[in-house]
This record gives structure tokens, sequence and C-alpha cells, in this order.
């Protein structure tokens, strides 16, 4: 048993390498795993310019209808998404409701799990 343990001490002070690689290769996966699932720069920026055109259309609809009928507005364009929501991102909303823009931002990035 104990000549095993030189003999892996040895081994490990001639090669330290590659036991520091394969920790660095598993702590990089668990570090940078998060990012991959929320998905790619692509995906992201395509979330976001979403988020920017409903923003816009929203400001639009305000200017044309006043801000009550964009409220409704607003809502019933994403209704899907304001049902789909958990509590937390419902006493967002809540608080978004005031302003027509935001909320819509806030519903298109959560519709996409964002």
């Amino acid at each position: 048993m104990i000549a095993r343990l030189k003999a892996f001490w040895g081994w490990l002070k001639k090669y330290w390498a590659v036991p520091l690689i394969i920790l660095g290769i598993i702590g990089g996966w668990l570090l940078f795993r998060k990012r991959r699932e929320k998905g790619t720069p692509i995906v992201q920026t395509k979330v976001e310019l979403q988020a920017i055109d409903a923003a816009g259309q929203a400001r639009l609809k305000e200017a044309e209808l006043g801000a009550e009928k964009a409220k409704a507005w607003v809502e019933a364009q994403y209704q899907s998404e304001l049902q789909a929501l958990n509590q937390s991102q419902k006493e967002q909303a809540d608080a978004l409701r005031d302003n027509p823009a935001e909320l819509a931002k806030f519903l298109v990035r959560a519709g996409s799990g964002q």
C-alpha cells in the first residue's frame, strides 16, 4: 500500500500538469455551464432586440391611444407571457403596470426565459 502511494507521489511530482489540466477543465465547465443555459450571444441579442421593439411599439400605442389604452393593449398583446409568470415575476409585472414600455420589455424577456 505504501509502495503504491510512493509510486503515485513520484508520478504526481513528475506529471503534476496532468491533474491540474483535468481540474481546470472540470472547474471551467462548472463555472461556465450557466452561461450556456441562457443561450448563445446571438439568442440573447435577439431577445434584447425584441424587448426594445416591444417597448417601441408600446410607446407608439401610448402616444396614439393614451396611457390607459396602451396598458390594456400591452396586457392583451402579451397575455400568454403574463399567465406563464411565477409569483415574483407577477409582482415585478404589477410594479411595471404604470409604464407600458417597461412592462412590454419585461414580458418579452420573461417569455424568452431570461
